[in-house]
């Protein structure tokens, strides 16, 4: 399946022939003729120039599965005490007893909707211990919840200590993550093609040389928003689905967390020229204040509509580490559910239109 990276590729698309080349070498994990997948490393991708021609993209005819459509919405987060409290990855439930043998949990899960209809893909890891320690672990799974391939090692190649790590869809079946590595004050952006070959990785963002938290955003027909928050900066940038880097290097956006308080984002698309942003911060400097959730809006070139940040409502306690707002589109606006449960609903206007507490 290989030659399908290289078919039609035109000239300036070195980078990519090399990575299909990386991807039969002994350093890659695939998945096996019984569907299964070996414990070899992964080996590192090579990066394609911000400039280089749109990359070729894969023939669906032979891939083995229709496209879909899939929500402009995060991947969906959680924390589990056992992996089997996540009926998602029921199906992989030997690779995963394996892979963090002598783990007692737990465990935080990322689960994605693919465009190979019927696929999501997973990232799972240790809770509570630096990505460079939590054995994080890539899969995607199909219709029926097998496992079609996996990479145990996804940030192979990758300077360590590796920072926080995202996951997302991507065109065509493909898989991407976000990955932050602060001794190299890069966020990069690595695409796994549909059979978890390597495709590409892009340096999306530069200079940032800590990440507390990272999100990762499919906006589909228009590419990936990676926002990292760090003390006194949430940065984010646009990395389109033929490998451009949009707005600049990268734009200030969000509220500027205060040390100590990661105020993760939450990112959703709620039109196609349009996205929404939600951080948990304390919108004034007084200590012991209590924090809100707060909601910004920009267009597709980062530019704001709302002239200031919409407070969508007090959060009943100090967010946890890891906690963040989870974003669900409506028609029109967005859905914002607390990590308590509670509910609101913000319109195009910034409007807040309804509340719903947490359930008791």
């Amino acid at each position: 399946m290989l030659h399908r990276h290289l078919a039609g590729a035109r000239p300036g698309i070195v980078a990519l022939a090399v990575t299909a080349a990386l991807a039969s070498a002994p350093g890659c994990s695939r998945k096996d003729a019984a569907g299964g997948a070996d414990a070899a490393s992964d080996g590192p991708l090579l990066s394609i120039a911000p400039d280089a021609a749109a990359p070729p993209s894969a023939s669906v005819g032979d891939a083995g599965f229709a496209l879909a459509k899939v929500s402009p919405v995060e991947a969906r987060r959680s924390r589990v005490a056992k992996l089997a409290d996540e009926p998602a990855l029921a199906g992989a439930a030997s690779l995963l007893g394996a892979h963090f043998a002598g783990a007692a949990g737990p465990f935080d899960v990322q689960i994605a909707e693919l465009t190979a209809a019927g696929r999501r893909a997973a990232l799972v890891a240790e809770a509570g211990k630096a990505t460079s320690d939590a054995r994080p672990i890539a899969l995607v799974l199909d219709a029926a919840g097998a496992v079609l391939w996996s990479k145990e090692r996804p940030v192979a190649g990758i300077m360590a200590p590796v920072g926080p790590v995202a996951l997302a869809a991507a065109p065509l079946g493909r898989v991407a993550l976000a990955v932050c590595d602060p001794p190299t004050s890069v966020v990069a952006l690595r695409l796994f093609d549909d059979d978890g070959s390597p495709f590409a990785d892009f340096q999306a963002l530069s200079g940032v040389d800590s990440c507390d938290a990272l999100s990762l955003l499919y906006w589909p027909g228009r590419g990936w928003i990676l926002a990292a928050a760090r003390p006194g900066e949430t940065r984010a940038r646009l990395v389109t689905e033929s490998g451009a880097l949009a707005w600049g290097d990268g734009l200030d956006l969000g509220v500027r967390p205060r040390a100590g308080s990661a105020a993760a984002p939450a990112l959703a698309a709620d039109t196609d020229d349009t996205f929404v942003l939600v951080q948990l911060a304390q919108p004034t400097a007084v200590e012991g204040s209590p924090f809100h959730a707060l909601a910004f809006r920009y267009d597709a070139r980062g530019a704001p509509i709302w002239r200031a940040a919409v407070d969508v409502g007090e959060l009943e306690a100090p967010p946890r580490p890891g906690d963040r707002a989870r974003l669900t589109p409506l028609d029109p606006g967005v859905r914002v559910t607390l990590p308590s449960g509670a509910q609101a609903e913000v319109r195009p206007s910034g409007d807040v239109v309804s509340r719903r507490r947490a359930p008791r």
